[in-house]
């Protein structure tokens, strides 16, 4: 007979029998569970529809429609932000244009507008800033707060800052434009808590709650669980949340995490400060483009992959990098197979003419009988950009090379990103738009590297 824990009216998850005899027998005990008993400090918030909001207040005829945010505008780009309006209709993040139409056909598509995202995105860090010193912009539309030994936390309360903050959006920001925010004690567990009502939500989970919020989510409802990390996890025996909370770091090593790993997870699943939320060091910068018409142009191709270059290297600059192991990838159309080729190289590299020339090769290995309908490139094996031994051979003073870079960095920055480019692509119309990944602030002059 299959046994469910009573998750207080939500309606419950299926556990394992051994499972709900120990959750009826401690579940009301927070110190056997080895919960972290603290008052919440930490806020997480998160701009809903983010993009699309924007858009729409910037925009009142966008309002109250179906709108989505398109990385091109072609049917084969990625939807990267949907309005709830296209929401409620089925469309979202990470569907493509053409199947967004299929559900929709007067759906409005739009390609993103960064530099107006960016600047909503520093109006909320301004808004955190004057709650707490200690706050910690975790994408471009996400940013955390800790309250802790601030006046607003005895004066307000988590709860009280977090509906300041709401008011603070909406008034400044535009009335379109609403978020959720979580409050508990971790970064982490504060995410879970605003991931709880994506529709202005206002959510607290501490140890008083945390098994019953726990019991009405998927295992893929946990932010870092992803659907290949939540099939090992199966391999353990793990299915559910609750599941992962009570296990052992023996059963999670049966699922291959490593021992260090397993505790940290533990801890997290407490709601305790593990890490910070990124937590792992940006790993490589890339940038890539959906052509509107696939082709077999050479020249065509190489004028993109130029362009792509100019861009990782001002990217990798102004996170203050360098990397060696350059990656181009390829997607074919109509037929959609897929070429890629990465070569390491002897030292770092961080400018646009170097990544080019390195990645030139790779793409001169592709197919050319089959049209090219994506193109991208990479760099990996970053290391801090005064890293590395200096070369005495080269033909130009690397000092002199790094004012020149910086000083077209400047130039960019305050004309933008056509008003010095490679003599090749004078003239040319420009295709690759400035373009914010996915878990990152797109702001040129961050220099803490994202997750």
């Amino acid at each position: 007979m299959g046994l469910f824990f009573d998750t207080g009216g939500y309606g419950g998850v299926p556990q394992a029998p051994w499972l709900c005899e120990h959750l009826l027998a401690v579940a009301s005990d927070p110190i056997e569970l080895g919960l972290n008993l603290a008052d919440p400090t930490t806020l997480v918030v998160d701009l809903n529809c983010a993009f699309a909001s924007i858009e729409q207040q910037h925009d009142p005829a966008m309002r109250g429609r179906p709108l989505a945010i398109a990385a091109y505008a072609t049917d084969a780009a990625t939807i990267v932000s949907s309005s709830r309006e296209a929401r409620d209709l089925g469309i979202k993040t990470g569907m493509r244009v053409f199947e967004a139409k299929a559900i929709f056909p007067d759906i409005v598509v739009r390609e993103p507008d960064p530099p107006r995202y960016r600047a909503v995105s520093d109006q909320l860090l301004e808004i955190l800033t004057r709650h707490s010193p200690d706050v910690l912009r975790m994408s471009i539309d996400e940013a955390s707060v800790n309250l802790k030994g601030t006046p607003d936390l005895a004066r307000l309360g988590p709860e009280g800052v977090g509906l300041a903050v709401k008011q603070a959006i909406q008034r400044e920001a535009g009335e379109c434009i609403t978020c959720s925010v979580g409050i508990s004690t971790s970064i982490w567990m504060a995410k879970q808590a605003s991931n709880l009502n994506k529709r202005d939500g206002l959510e607290r989970i501490d140890h008083r709650n945390l098994v019953q919020v726990f019991g009405r989510l998927a295992l893929t409802d946990l932010s870092g669980i992803a659907e290949a990390t939540a099939r090992r996890l199966l391999r353990a025996g793990i299915r559910t949340p609750l599941e992962f909370l009570y296990a052992s770091p023996e059963t999670l090593r049966l699922s291959g995490m490593h021992a260090d790993v397993a505790k940290g997870w533990l801890r997290r699943l407490r709601g305790f400060e593990v890490d910070s939320f990124e937590g792992v060091a940006r790993k490589s910068y890339s940038h890539s483009h959906v052509l509107a018409r696939a082709t077999t142009s050479d020249g065509e191709l190489e004028e993109l992959l130029m362009r792509l270059c100019e861009m990782v290297g001002r990217r990798l600059r102004a996170g203050n990098r360098r990397g060696r192991v350059v990656s181009v990838s390829v997607v074919y159309r109509p037929d959609v197979g897929r070429f890629s080729r990465q070569l390491s190289l002897p030292g770092p590299i961080d400018t646009g003419e170097e990544i080019y020339q390195a990645a030139l090769r790779l793409l001169a290995a592709r197919d050319h009988r089959r049209a090219v309908g994506t193109l991208g490139v990479a760099l990996a094996g970053l290391t801090a950009a005064g890293a590395g031994q200096l070369d005495l051979f080269s033909g130009a003073s690397p000092a002199r090379r790094e004012r020149l870079e910086t000083a077209m960095d400047k130039i960019r920055d305050r004309f933008g990103e056509d008003a010095v480019q490679p003599a090749r692509l004078l003239g040319r119309a420009r295709v690759v738009r400035d373009r914010i990944a996915f878990g990152n602030t797109g702001h040129p002059d961050e220099r803490k590297p994202e997750a």
